[in-house]
């Protein structure tokens, strides 16, 4: 192929060339031609004979400086010639690579080279697998808001929560993938530095992006930190929007508040509330599944929470529920732990009707295995109201309850309560005490008697001594050699 060039005027590298019309052999490369870009109009030839002869082979023809650079370098041909543009360097991939978008059978979001998308799946979770189901454009209209790319650029949030491969499209930006970042350690101590700045735009941002999958944020290890920060960022309706999400199935917030991770992210939420109208609603919904909420360690953690943090009006539902469901929850194994906490930080006038309650049904819960630690309780908090009513109703009891386990407790605490004289009554009318003091609980309230009448300097002591005594050989058997032990080696004061 030949190549005519017509110049309009100008001088080569090579040589002076002529203005009006000049014959390129050949050997004059298209690199050359580069060079004069601006200069000269190019006119390429192809109606001659390609097999024309060249007066000069190209094989001579050292390379030019032009040929030299592009060898080196592999830059395109093109660029090849100018020399006043920055050198561009070759792209990794095409353009195409970063355009066009496709969703595959399972519904998944892909890039047309299934490199500018993750698959929003994580650690195989078919609740989270759920989110990466959406259809292009859905999650699209969930983002349209955040559809400027420059502010996103602007803010930072692209360039550190992802390369350009995973945010490379607009409809990447939807509120699943911010919830799947928040449930990474990275993600989320990421998204919790955006939220120290303060502004609005980034705090609606991440709102949008963790409202649609709330109660996983709020239960995820990672998530549950940022849903803590991310509620004292939000604005009142903000507010008002998580609140009526939560609650609108109660057994939902149930469920988180029984977990480790969903009870924090609760309590913090009830912090934020603790001086707004909302709390109410959340309390509504709190006292609804109580009970459940109270036999759980975590679940109880919130209920105190409440107690801790609010006054007793705004508190009144939890305990009303209280008052009702007290008893169930003493025969509960973890009920009845969590039923004393909840009466240790309760306020009056309702921590004196839960021990009214309690006191009222002494006689029932002390010979119940987790019932008897309600009752012990109440005995522990020295109220000699309820103290006194608890002895009165035990009055028939305390010769059986001795010999129990859970029931000679009962029986301690109420001889180191105000009522110690209607038990050492009891003790000293029962012909067989001797049968108490050998018995391997029983020895124990024979013990708790003898000392708490001599630190009261109660004329019951000598009278309980003498009655003991008169049996001295039956206390030589069994557990009996402690009593007698402590008799003879002499009682404390304390």
């Amino acid at each position: 192929m030949s190549i005519s060039t017509s110049v309009s005027g100008g001088t080569s590298p090579c040589g002076p060339l002529n203005p009006k019309k000049t014959r390129v052999d050949s050997s004059f490369q298209e690199e050359d031609l580069c060079l004069y870009f601006g200069k000269f109009r190019v006119n390429m030839d192809n109606s001659k004979d390609t097999n024309s002869s060249s007066p000069v082979s190209s094989s001579d023809v050292p390379p030019t400086k032009p040929q030299q650079q592009s060898e080196a370098y592999c830059y395109p041909k093109h660029e090849i010639g100018f020399e006043k543009s920055n050198s561009v360097p070759i792209p990794l991939y095409s353009q195409d690579i970063w355009r066009g978008q496709s969703d595959n059978a399972a519904g998944q979001l892909l890039g047309s080279n299934n490199l500018n998308v993750q698959v929003l799946t994580r650690n195989g979770n078919p609740r989270l697998d759920a989110y990466a189901g959406f259809q292009s454009h859905e999650v699209a209209e969930k983002s349209e808001m955040y559809s400027n790319n420059n502010w996103y650029r602007s803010s930072g949030i692209l360039n550190d929560m992802g390369n350009q491969s995973s945010f490379g499209n607009d409809s990447m930006l939807g509120s699943s993938y911010i919830a799947q970042t928040a449930m990474t350690q990275s993600g989320s101590q990421y998204l919790l530095a955006s939220l120290l700045t303060k502004d609005p735009v980034v705090t609606n941002f991440i709102f949008e992006g963790v409202f649609d999958f709330l109660f996983e944020v709020m239960n995820d290890s990672n998530g549950h930190h940022l849903f803590g920060k991310l509620v004292q960022s939000c604005s009142d309706n903000q507010l008002g929007l998580i609140v009526a999400k939560i609650t609108l199935n109660v057994q939902l917030l149930i469920n988180i508040s029984v977990g480790r991770n969903g009870s924090k992210s609760v309590q913090r939420l009830i912090k934020v509330l603790e001086k707004s109208p909302l709390i109410d609603i959340v309390i509504a919904a709190l006292s609804c599944g109580f009970e459940e909420l109270m036999t759980n360690r975590s679940g109880s953690f919130v209920i105190l929470k409440c107690l801790n943090l609010l006054d007793t009006e705004k508190n009144q539902k939890l305990y009303e529920a209280a008052v009702n469901l007290c008893i169930p929850l003493a025969q509960n194994e973890k009920g009845c732990i969590y039923l004393n906490e909840f009466i240790t930080n309760s306020k009056a006038p309702y921590r004196e009707t839960l021990m009214g309650e309690i006191s009222s049904k002494s006689k029932f819960l002390s010979q119940d295995p987790s019932g008897n630690f309600v009752v012990q309780h109440i005995l522990g908090l020295h109220n000699p109201i309820y103290g006194e009513r608890i002895c009165l109703e035990l009055r028939e009891l305390y010769i059986q309850l001795s010999q129990q386990k859970g029931g000679s407790h009962v029986v301690e605490k109420c001889l180191n309560s105000s009522g110690m004289v209607h038990v050492v009554s009891v003790l000293l009318k029962y012909e067989k005490l001797w049968q108490v003091a050998r018995d391997q609980y029983g020895n124990y309230v024979i013990q708790t008697a003898l000392k708490t009448t001599k630190r009261a300097n109660s004329p019951l002591h000598q009278m309980l001594i003498s009655k003991l005594v008169q049996n001295r050989n039956e206390l030589l058997v069994g557990f009996g050699r402690k009593v007698l032990g402590l008799i003879d080696n002499g009682i404390p004061c304390h």
